[in-house]
């Protein structure tokens, strides 16, 4: 049992309607696939290679996506097929239609609002005010807030391929390069459980993914400073203590008392690209 797609009939056409939800552009066309059986599935013409997929491809420029798929077996030759190709702007819900494998599907994302502790070395004023008492010094311990990051949790379904351990080492990681618009380290993902089994006879794998946007990015950025700093004459250095904490240069030397603090930055996570969530 086998379908080939022949091409598209001349003709076509469209509408633009009014509906509930505003203005709807619809288009139609017509393809004709050739089988090798004269009872073939109608089923299995919609799944003929080259035809759009139900809910996912989408017609340029409009970007409306298919809708529908109507295949009808020609009345003298039983092996050609007439699938009638419905596209439309009305709804953006992606969905495989009646494609039963779950790889195909796109999930629907839910959304939390959580916090994450964060160091508060300055304040909101206008210029921003530095952290620090009335006699401009740091206080003993250092101003601790919780900031509000968006979490998102989908599930996804993978391949049968796809091992626990890969699965394992996309846990626990942040993005390396933009994806879907959020720069690059601002997404952290995590995976809390992952399941393996079967959907309508397809092998797959059921993901669960939990990523967490962090606006400043998931990188640990300490303020410069310590007990311990360097000295030079110009041709010599050495290493001093001190009783209080220093800021810090570049070069491991003491800053001013009233100067901005620098910061470091430490990579905490892998970076790897989130290409894999759809």
């Amino acid at each position: 049992m086998a379908t080939v797609l022949k091409g598209f009939k001349k003709g076509k056409g469209g509408k633009l309607a009014k509906t509930e939800r505003g203005t709807t552009y619809t288009e139609s066309m017509t393809a004709i696939v050739i089988s090798n059986i004269p009872n073939e599935s109608p089923y299995n013409v919609c799944l003929t290679t080259g035809l759009p997929k139900v809910g996912i491809d989408r017609l340029p420029p409009t970007n409306a996506v298919c809708v529908d798929l109507d295949p009808k077996q020609d009345e003298i030759s039983p092996y050609v097929w007439r699938v009638g190709i419905e596209y439309s702007t009305e709804t953006d819900q992606q969905d495989t239609g009646e494609d039963p494998n779950p790889t195909t599907w796109v999930p629907i994302y839910k959304g939390k609002i959580q916090t994450v502790p964060e160091v508060m070395y300055k304040d909101f004023s206008d210029p921003p005010l530095p952290y620090l008492n009335s006699a401009f010094a740091k206080f003993p311990e250092p101003l601790v807030v919780n900031r509000p990051i968006i979490v998102y949790e989908f599930t996804q379904f993978e391949t049968a391929t796809i091992t626990d351990e890969q699965i394992g080492d996309r846990n626990d990681t942040i993005n390396s390069v933009d994806h879907r618009g959020f720069d690059a380290q601002t997404l952290h993902l995590s995976i809390p459980e992952f399941e393996r089994g079967f959907f309508f006879g397809f092998p797959a794998v059921r993901i669960q993914y939990r990523v967490a946007y962090k606006k400043n990015k998931w990188l640990n950025r300490p303020i410069d400073a310590g007990y311990e700093f360097w000295t030079t004459d110009g041709t010599t250095w050495s290493k001093e203590k001190s009783d209080t904490l220093c800021l810090l240069n570049p070069n491991g030397t003491k800053r001013p008392e009233r100067a901005d603090p620098l910061y470091l930055e430490f990579k905490q996570f892998l970076e790897i690209p989130f290409s894999f969530l759809r």
